[in-house]
């Protein structure tokens, strides 16, 4: 029987009834009692040595549940960092596409474009770029009562459009502030409330919600006002949208003034040039450009083989004209010589004052025979015309004409062509003046 007890001892019960061998056998317990599991019962006090205490383990639950709350913890940050990322990326296409179409706008606003053409681009690419109902350049000063439509994104054919400055009273606000004007909400701005009392009576149904109104002014004298509206349907107009929509409108001030400079330039070339080469009494070309325009027409026909003629005609004298009338009716004579020329040439022809009272006809493609025939009528007509000398006389007057052709003998330059027929206007005063001479 206690063979068969010691063998169902286990480990625990082993380490336990190590130390109490050395007691006495007087409080040695059976060994048969010690079946039961130390510490589960009120003998465990008695058993050696003390156990230490431990905290009991928290249920599975209740550590599942903090690590859901920890993962959705960082759920929810994550969903905050994208949320964030996603609004600096949306703002960030706003302000690329804002950049993208202001250069597109600068582009074809710094082309070679009229002012008109600048105001009717800029007014298509705001309505473009903002998502306008209405877009349209409006010019007037600050007090009128009246403005002109210059053009409109909605009705590209308006133009020169006048209208009255009472039903928009941004426009007139922008024009006497020097400000851009913002109405968000037309139904609720205070500026808008007689116009809604007279649309309430008219029955008139306003479809536009908000409305920019941006002043400008270039030349120092012309201004204006750009009207930019959308209509209820839409949203807004916010005050992001007045910036970019002012960025460009002084834009495109600045290159109309630049091209307005450009143009004042080219004109007073243009003018400048023309004095260069015209005579400032007749209005016909000068010596100088006559003998421009001469060389090259030499080698065009030298090129082609063609004929060439010159005339040279001299008023016969005019010291007299001037000794008798005065030199301001000599300059009339002269005025007067320079149009009867001018209107018996053709378009290809050259007419030029040659110096004094002398004057050059070029005749490309002209023959000799042709060349002297179209002289004798010069000659006539000169010699028909009465000039008005004052208001009681008439003065009258001849000419006489040299002629030289190309090719000649005699004739391979410029300069051989005027030597011939200054030679031939010569022989003709030897022959008492008022004739043609070849």
């Amino acid at each position: 029987m206690r063979r068969r007890s010691k063998r169902l001892l286990t480990k625990s019960d082993k380490d336990l009834i190590e130390p109490s061998r050395s007691r006495s056998a007087d409080s040695s317990p059976e060994k048969g009692e010690l079946k039961s599991n130390p510490g589960s019962g009120p003998e465990s006090a008695s058993l050696g040595a003390p156990v230490s205490e431990q905290a009991p383990a928290p249920p599975a639950s209740v550590e599942a549940a903090a690590r859901d709350d920890t993962a959705n913890d960082q759920l929810e940050a994550l969903r905050a960092a994208l949320r964030k990322a996603e609004g600096e990326l949306q703002r960030t296409r706003q302000e690329a596409d804002s950049k993208r179409h202001l250069v597109d706008i600068m582009h074809e606003v710094m082309g070679n474009l009229s002012t008109e053409e600048i105001f009717h681009m800029v007014a298509r690419r705001l309505a473009r770029a903002l998502q306008l109902s209405h877009s349209s350049v409006i010019l007037a000063k600050p007090g009128d009562a009246r403005g002109l439509v210059a053009t409109a994104f909605e009705q590209p054919n308006l133009a020169n459009l006048e209208i009255d400055l009472d039903r928009y009273p941004e426009v007139s606000a922008a024009l006497d502030q020097k400000r851009a004007v913002l109405i968000q909400d037309l139904q609720t701005s205070p500026w808008y409330a007689r116009l809604r009392e007279q649309w309430s009576r008219d029955g008139t149904r306003m479809n536009v919600r908000s409305v920019i109104a941006i002043p400008f002014a270039f030349e120092k004298i012309r201004t204006g006002v750009f009207l930019l509206r959308r209509t209820i349907d839409q949203d807004p107009l916010a005050a992001s949208d007045v910036e970019f929509a002012d960025t460009v409108i002084k834009s495109a001030v600045n290159a109309i003034e630049q091209a307005h400079t450009i143009e004042q330039t080219k004109a007073d070339n243009a003018r400048l040039e023309a004095l260069a080469h015209t005579d400032a009494l007749t209005h016909l070309l000068n010596r100088r450009a006559l003998t421009i325009r001469l060389v090259a027409e030499l080698e065009r026909v030298r090129r082609y083989n063609s004929p060439l003629t010159m005339l040279m005609i001299d008023l016969d004298l005019f010291k007299r004209v001037n000794d008798t009338y005065g030199h301001l009716v000599g300059d009339e004579v002269l005025r007067g010589i320079g149009m009867i020329l001018q209107r018996s040439v053709r378009s290809v022809d050259m007419v030029a004052r040659y110096g004094g009272e002398e004057f050059v006809i070029v005749l490309p493609e002209t023959g000799e025979t042709g060349a002297i025939a179209f002289a004798e009528r010069i000659r006539q007509r000169v010699e028909q015309h009465n000039f008005e000398a004052a208001r009681s006389a008439n003065v009258r007057v001849t000419v006489s004409i040299g002629v030289s052709c190309f090719p000649s003998a005699q004739v391979d330059s410029a300069e051989d062509l005027f030597a011939q027929a200054d030679a031939a206007l010569y022989r003709a005063k030897e022959r008492g003046r008022n004739q043609v001479c070849a």
